[in-house]
């Protein structure tokens, strides 16, 4: 009796396909955001059912970790350096606040944030609506 492309395996083989291309597109690489003179790169990787967003804001001027001030809340960011906002609103998805962090980068002239999110769904952005 031959398979026939239903049943059991079939709903296996389709499954299978979309986790992967779930993966794919949760691992697909940096983009560039946000508006002009804030502008940042992102990109979400996914590994062992975990997410991680990696946000970069080149800086105009070297920082200390006393210029940058990083606010995570579970559904929203904001983001300061020399007292100019970078970015500010509700996140895509929710954020795990404890796992998530900052730092800086390129000898000061470069911020990383890194978001850890609750869930491991594809974000379209960081921010909504941006």
């Amino acid at each position: 009796m031959g398979g026939g492309g239903g049943g059991a395996e079939a709903d296996l083989r389709r499954q299978s396909q979309a986790n992967q291309q779930a993966h794919a597109a949760k691992n697909a690489g940096e983009e560039e955001a946000g508006e002009e003179g804030k502008k940042f790169k992102w990109e979400q990787t996914s590994a062992d059912g975990e997410s991680t967003i990696l946000v970069r804001f080149a800086l105009s001027a070297k920082a200390t970790k006393r210029d940058v001030k990083v606010v995570f809340k579970a559904k929203e960011l904001k983001v300061t350096v020399h007292g100019e906002e970078l970015m500010s609103g509700k996140t895509y998805g929710v954020v795990s606040v404890d796992d998530s962090t900052w730092c800086i980068g390129e000898e000061g002239l470069e911020l990383q944030v890194l978001l850890a999110p609750a869930q491991d769904i594809k974000w379209q952005a960081v921010l909504k609506d941006e």
